[in-house]
């Protein structure tokens, strides 16, 4: 193995971590637009269309992140 083949596997590495760390911002740039679209009333189910994602997966991003009861003592 010589350097230069060192060196295209670090830029091929590199590449893929900055595709990962891309398709991760567009994937949360889609929860918070479909999220925003539902809670401006739109259609859920016309949301996942749109969005491409499964009916479930929207019901999930509509639904507000609920916290559970504390334990309370006896």
């Amino acid at each position: 193995m010589t350097k230069n083949d060192l060196q295209k596997i670090r830029v091929a590495a590199a590449d893929k971590e900055d595709v990962e760390f891309e398709l991760d911002r567009a994937e949360l740039v889609l929860k918070e637009a479909v999220a925003e679209a539902i809670s401006h009333g739109e259609d859920i189910r016309a949301v996942a269309e749109v969005a491409e994602l499964p009916l479930d997966d929207v019901v999930k991003l509509a639904a507000p992140d609920v916290e559970p009861d504390p334990i309370r003592p006896l």
